[in-house]
């Protein structure tokens, strides 16, 4: 089984050439996937299928590489029949570290085990063949491939459709040899008639009439053909279908091609809708013998004048640098003017929207690659990223994780920097400047706690020598002296000019020099106001905290750079 080799694949080629390690291909990967279709190209950037696609991962034991030539090994996968069930149509091969290193689709294929006694397994060999400069060597397969049985259900498949594809350029979508494969009225009901017929390629015999079995509708008739697998075999099969149709592919993986060969108008009106040519017999003798002229051919007495030949420039020149209006560009000033095209862009770096190097690309990783395989690069950056192992290796610019900056080249707007030299993240120096605004002359409230239930202290200063006031009362009970009537104190008074009844004179006592102590009540708990004046104008201190991460950056967006070789 040919392979393609996946870009994944050509860039571990190359990242083991570079570290001088081998590239080690370890397992088969059988998958079925929905609606794959083995005629299109495989999409060399995918990956493997999905895990629930995935039915068989088969270990290549070592006796299983083999060399075709130094420069072609091939791996083998030998699946006996205790192993199944599972149908498949793509294949893969895996390295040692999970890379999808090469894939290939195929016709769905079975693989069934064998079930004692009825024996309805089946052995399956595949074998994987995948080239590139050096593939021996840097695989390290020492086994020639030449002495293994060799899988051909790929190939034989492959010539089916080379075969098919041969005679679509010839014939066309569908042709039909005279009137073979007529759809037809009969005494009964319908049939299709004998005869010869190619649709898209695969060429249908039906040896006798067939009846069409069956209520027929009105409206069109289609042929459906497909290469029906037999045995071990692929054989033209056909059936007859009715309403619109389409070339479509069966749950078996094989492909039907469909064409219409009648329109039933009525039950008494058949049109013939089939691509028909009066062919006889060999096709040659009727091509040969067949009169007039062909509308696109001119056959007879061709010559320069009749086309204008005169008008066309003449093809003399492989130089790529004319600009001559008299000469077109030969073959080998095409291949010029692409290597010219090549060659400039060799040790250019590109961003691209993809994690894999593109074909002619390597990852800008910092790997070490080989000074002789990729001698171009070589010759254009020498070892100005790196020396590699200082004989046969060179180092790649490492583009990882980091911005390109235009060389300033005496600009002098980033002054003494090498060319291609790293340079590490900075900041420019700034300050911050930073104030508060003077909030004006101010009170600020301000307050004191409550004390508790408490006393206060008091007292009276001294009056000096002095006399008291009084008045007099006599109610028939005796004098009462500072307290109502009817009281029992007395105190003796002296009243200037005056006397008592029985001749003493009337006074107070005298008291002296003294002072008098007064008492003040609890006030119970309370708090005292406090007035604080104004501050007047000011300023206060600002302290700004710091904010940021771990490095300065734009908006960006994460690319993968690669450097042409």
């Amino acid at each position: 089984m040919s392979a393609s080799i996946t870009l994944a694949g050509e860039s571990q080629i190359a990242l083991k050439q570079s570290q001088q390690k081998p590239l080690i291909v370890s397992r088969f990967i059988f998958a079925n996937v929905p609606g794959l279709d083995p005629t299109e190209p495989l999409d060399r950037a995918a990956g493997k299928p999905a895990a629930e696609q995935i039915v068989h991962v088969y270990t290549i034991p070592e006796k299983n590489a083999g060399f075709v030539n130094p420069n072609q090994v091939v791996y083998s996968a030998q699946l006996g029949s205790d192993v199944g069930d599972w149908d498949f149509n793509w294949v893969g091969l895996e390295d040692a570290d999970g890379i999808l290193f090469a894939a290939s689709s195929v016709p769905l294929q079975q693989k069934r085990r064998n079930i004692p006694p009825e024996q309805i397994g089946n052995n399956v060999t595949r074998n994987f063949l995948v080239a590139f400069d050096g593939a021996m060597q840097l695989t390290g397969v020492k086994i020639d491939a030449c002495t293994w049985q060799h899988d051909f259900t790929v190939r034989l498949a492959g010539i089916d459709e080379r075969e098919r594809l041969g005679n679509r350029n010839l014939y066309g979508r569908a042709c039909f040899f005279s009137d073979s494969l007529t759809f037809e009225k009969t005494d009964t009901g319908y049939q299709i008639s004998a005869g010869t017929a190619y649709i898209e390629g695969i060429r249908l015999e039906i040896p006798g009439p067939e009846p069409v079995p069956g209520v027929i509708p009105v409206g069109k008739v289609w042929l459906d053909v497909c290469l029906e697998r037999q045995l071990n075999d692929r054989v033209a099969a056909w059936k007859v279908v009715f309403g619109e149709q389409a070339d479509y592919i069966d749950a078996a993986g094989v492909r039907h091609y469909c064409v219409p060969i009648a329109d039933i108008v009525s039950s008494t009106v058949i049109e013939d809708l089939r691509d028909a040519e009066p062919v006889g017999g060999a096709l040659i003798r009727y091509l040969a013998s067949r009169t007039g002229d062909y509308p696109l051919l001119r056959a007879r007495a061709t010559t320069k004048a009749d086309v204008g030949l005169g008008n066309l420039p003449n093809a003399i020149s492989d130089d790529p640098a004319t600009n001559s209006s008299e000469i077109v560009a030969s073959t080998a000033a095409l291949n010029k003017l692409q290597t010219q095209v090549g060659d400039s862009m060799t040790g250019m770096v590109a961003a691209f929207a993809m994690n894999s190097a593109p074909a002619g690309w390597l990852a800008c990783n910092g790997a070490a690659i080989s000074r002789t395989a990729f001698a171009g690069l070589f010759a254009r950056i020498a070892t100005h990223y790196g020396a590699g192992d200082g004989s046969t290796t060179f180092n790649l610019p490492d583009m990882r994780g980091l911005f390109p900056r235009g060389w300033d080249d005496g600009r002098g707007l980033d002054p003494g920097r090498a060319f291609g030299a790293y340079q590490d993240m900075m900041i420019h120096s700034h300050a911050h400047s930073a104030s508060a605004a003077a909030v004006g002359d101010h009170l600020h409230s301000a307050w004191t706690d409550a004390q508790g239930n408490h006393n206060h202290s008091a007292w009276t200063d001294a009056q000096g020598n002095h006399d008291h006031g009084f008045r007099i009362v006599d109610n028939g009970a005796g004098i009462n002296v500072g307290y109502p009537a009817g009281g029992s104190v007395f105190t003796e008074l002296e009243i200037p000019g005056g006397k008592n009844a029985d001749g003493r004179p009337m006074r107070t006592d005298y008291q002296g020099n003294h002072a008098h102590n007064v008492g003040i009540g609890a006030a119970g708990n309370h708090a005292h106001n406090v007035g604080v004046g104004g501050a007047g104008n000011h300023t206060h201190g600002i302290t700004v905290a710091a904010a940021g991460g771990t490095e300065t950056r734009p908006r960006n967006l994460a690319l993968f750079y690669c450097i042409k070789y």
